[in-house]
């Protein structure tokens, strides 16, 4: 039996990168309303449903506040930049046409992330016998990938579409199987979530220790085996090592979390409230494809 495709998509991430890609020449409407976040992300979402025609899909949003990994560690992101303006108008017009578009979207339980409510869901849809595609540019989701949960990267300014399988995480990260970028990651760090990782260790050593050791609890079983300053940088970094793999790890079992099949399913869209939304916002490219997409959904 062919299994039911769910599409699962982490918004931030794609809504962030709609608005850094542009952000030198932005679309500016008539009125000067910065919609290079809105027109980009709902470009992206609407070509996606028009190529690749899933059923289920849910996009997942964070909320903003305080996290475990926050309260576990005082500077996790705490590098990142103030969210521009355009992207918090943005975020209002977006849920409004994902409305209309009958999509559903939710936001990330108190405590948590976008990336543990999506590595939830999927975990659970897999179970039910789906086929989970994330759509993301977001590394940290390599981890969660199996056999049917896969890394859905859409084509974005002249680049073509990527799905990352378990061969192309292992080539990519030189890892024997993908939960292994957790350790990788823990001790060489990963910049964009401000985390360091080890002092002296880069990628090569990282991924040198991971063929060798497999995951850091059997490196620091083994660190009698290595020496000088190498074996004092990871004995005196033991207690962080293993707080950075915490961070890194992306949850899969949030107890309260479910994942109803009725609610991911995409309804057929309402076409009157899509056009006055796209046309208020002068999309005027946008609404065809939008068009397209649902004479497609009215047919079904």
């Amino acid at each position: 039996m062919k299994k039911k495709k769910l599409f699962l998509i982490d918004a931030y991430p794609m809504i962030y990168q709609s608005y850094y890609a542009y952000n030198k020449n932005p679309l500016l409407t008539s009125k000067g309303l910065d919609t290079s976040p809105i027109m980009n992300f709902i470009y992206l979402l609407i070509n996606t449903l028009n190529n690749e025609k899933p059923f289920y899909m849910g996009i997942i949003f964070d909320n903003h506040q305080k996290t475990f990994r926050k309260k576990k560690y005082n500077k996790y992101k705490s590098h990142r930049k103030e969210t521009p303006k355009a992207i918090h108008i943005a975020i209002p017009y977006i849920k409004n046409i994902l409305k209309t578009l009958r999509i559903h979207f939710i936001h990330a339980i108190k405590g948590y992330e976008a990336d543990d409510m999506i590595g939830t869901i999927a975990n659970i849809a897999e179970k039910k016998g789906y086929i989970i595609y994330i759509m993301t540019l977001d590394k940290d989701f390599c981890q969660l990938v199996t056999k049917n949960i896969k890394i859905y990267v859409p084509p974005f300014r002249g680049h073509p579409k990527k799905i990352l399988g378990i061969k192309e995480i292992i080539e990519k990260f030189e890892v024997n199987y993908p939960k292994q970028v957790i350790d990788l990651w823990s001790m060489m760090g990963d910049y964009s979530d401000n985390i360091p990782g080890i002092p002296g260790i880069g990628k090569i050593t990282a991924t040198r220790f991971i063929k060798k050791y497999g995951n850091i609890e059997k490196l620091f079983d083994s660190t009698n085996e290595l020496k000088g300053k190498l074996k004092e940088n990871i004995e005196n970094n033991k207690h962080l090592v293993f707080l950075y793999k915490k961070l890194i790890t992306i949850v899969t079992n949030i107890p309260v979390l479910s994942f109803e099949d009725d609610k991911f399913y995409i309804k057929k869209p309402k076409w009157n409230p899509i056009k006055k939304i796209l046309l208020e916002l002068e999309f005027k490219k946008l609404l065809k494809i939008a068009y397209q997409y649902f004479i497609y959904k009215i047919k079904q």
